[in-house]
């Protein structure tokens, strides 16, 4: 499957004219059955993620900006239902760290599955690559908030942008989450989200996930500790993505010591992965420094480094939507200290959406994460608009009054149009005469459910007590039993009323007995059966007839 994909060929490319999307490229479709067949060889058989529906998968390329502002490209993955019947949601998620600029959603690499599995739930799963991996220019700014959120909220625009013509109109909904930079980046985006274009785009709901929130601080203690690290080649990552925004410093021997100044700057070409880096790094980070920038980063406040990192602190801010951070706290390579800190400062600071959970005591860093996605999957399609349904409330026609019929939907997403049998638009039909009533329903998210009403004529009828009277079958195909029980009361006959309150028939019936009552030469629909005693009171039951 891996060999399949690595050697996919693209096999349609057209250019849009649009503000964000700049090229979008077709990679392939997917059915249920091979769906089904890619998710349990992750490990993720269907029973934990009911597939229905197929998808096509797509490369954007998009208009963005680069960490200084200038305009720049970057890539993203996007997957689209088929055959949704409504509008559907926007899911992006931001992934984890990569130095490889073709180990990307976008190649089909890593954790792209995640945009797979809300394709198949009737989701847009996007995955932004960020800038300088995929098909973006430049170096990757790692760890960089702004451009993080950037280049994730860009990519929603031009999904949005595109969503039509490839046949998957989008609603109002959007989720965010992210694993580890994908964390940081998560937060990022929700952030600038909320603080700069909420008219524009809103999040309902968002699961950061072991990210390092806290740069500054927990991030900073541990890099520059005495102990080793499973992942020591974050720490140049991180200068040099730095420096290609902030331009900290001119030459890498400015920060690190020979030969580290070196060897490292060749191997973030774009070509070698993390565990070749490590390979030639000291388990313990901080012994690539030159110790008199270590000093200048522990004694001044006003360090250039120290500057930089709380820029990128991403959680001193109150979330206006949910938020479930996740963490496992024997996390050695983004510490669950980042989401200690970043959760109590929000709840100290008013925060009421945000809540946090530890998925493990046991897992680290890179087994964490599969448990934590599904936990952050399965929670954020709770949010997912559920289907349309309506419930009525009907007046029946009396002696004295005419019919009426409400709608009154549930669940879909809420702001209703109505279309009734009468050709009427209201939400609420008036002046009916007894009959049935059909409405469709449509929702915001173009989402439809149809169902029916009846107003029957009521002729002021006394209940006689259930108890005492059975009527079965009902629904029934033809044959009616009325079975009577020994009562005081004497019964006399029964009535077969159309829904007009026309009399079709009247039958004989006897106390202690069962009388079977025929009807099937009558059209399939509702009736009513009066049941009459001696003394005047009468028990209506409503009968379904379904002629085979």
């Amino acid at each position: 499957m891996k060999k399949f994909f690595a050697s996919l060929l693209v096999l349609s490319c057209f250019y849009v004219q649009a503000q964000y999307v700049d090229q979008l490229v077709f990679i392939r479709s997917f059915n249920t059955l091979q769906i089904d067949s890619y998710l349990t060889h992750q490990g993720l058989p269907s029973a934990l993620f009911p597939i229905y529906y197929g998808f096509d998968v797509y490369k954007i390329v998009y208009n963005t900006v680069a960490g200084d502002s200038t305009p720049t490209t970057a890539s993203g993955l996007m997957v689209v239902p088929v055959g949704a019947p409504c509008k559907v949601p926007i899911m992006s998620y931001q992934h984890g760290t990569t130095i490889k600029k073709s180990d990307v959603p976008s190649r089909l690499s890593g954790e792209w599955f995640i945009a797979l599995i809300a394709a198949s739930r009737g989701i847009v799963g996007i995955m932004p690559d960020y800038l300088g991996l995929g098909d973006g220019p430049g170096f990757h700014p790692y760890q960089h908030a702004q451009s993080e959120a950037t280049a994730t909220i860009d990519m929603i625009r031009a999904t949005k942008e595109i969503a039509d013509s490839v046949g998957a109109p989008v609603n109002n909904q959007l989720f965010l989450m992210g694993y580890s930079q994908g964390g940081h980046a998560t937060m990022a985006a929700h952030k600038m989200i909320q603080e700069h274009l909420d008219n524009e785009i809103h999040v309902t709901a968002s699961v950061p996930m072991s990210g390092a929130y806290d740069m500054s601080g927990t991030m900073s203690e541990i890099m520059l500790s005495d102990s080793t690290y499973p992942d020591p080649y974050y720490l140049p990552y991180l200068f040099f993505g730095f420096n290609s925004v902030y331009h900290l410093f001119t030459n890498t021997s400015d920060v690190m010591i020979h030969p580290y100044d070196s060897i490292l700057p060749p191997l973030f070409d774009g070509t070698h992965n993390g565990g070749t880096i490590n390979s030639v790094m000291p388990q313990i980070p901080k012994l690539i420094m030159q110790p008199f920038q270590i000093d200048s980063f522990r004694n001044d406040s006003l360090n250039f480094f120290k500057e930089a990192l709380r820029k990128n602190d991403t959680y001193k801010w109150i979330p206006n939507s949910p938020m479930h951070i996740l963490y496992c706290v024997n996390d050695h390579s983004v510490s669950y200290h980042n989401t200690e800190v970043a959760y109590t400062w929000m709840k100290n600071h008013g925060a009421t959406l945000v809540d946090t959970a530890n998925i493990s005591n046991t897992l680290d860093h890179y087994d964490c994460a599969q448990f934590a996605i599904l936990n952050a999957v399965n929670w954020l399609l709770t949010f997912q608009y559920q289907p349309l349904h309506a419930t009525f409330t009907v007046t029946d026609v009396t002696d004295a009054s005419v019919g009426s019929v409400t709608a009154i939907p549930d669940h879909g997403n809420a702001g209703y149009n109505y279309l009734w049998s009468t050709g009427d638009t209201t939400q609420t039909i008036t002046q009916l005469g007894p009959g049935v009533y059909y409405v469709t329903i449509t929702d915001q998210s173009l989402c439809t459910y149809t169902d029916s009403a009846i107003v029957r004529l009521e002729m002021g009828i006394n209940d006689f007590a259930l108890s005492n009277v059975r009527v079965y079958p009902n629904p029934s195909k033809g044959v009616i039993n009325v079975e009577v029980k020994n009562t005081n009361e004497t019964l006399k006959e029964v009535q077969l009323y159309n829904l007009n309150g026309q009399v079709l028939k009247t039958y004989r019936i006897d106390n202690g007995y069962t009388t079977q009552i025929l009807f099937s030469d009558y059209s399939n629909g509702v009736y009513y059966l009066d049941i009459k005693a001696e003394s005047g009171k009468q028990l209506r039951q409503k009968i379904v007839l379904l002629n085979e």
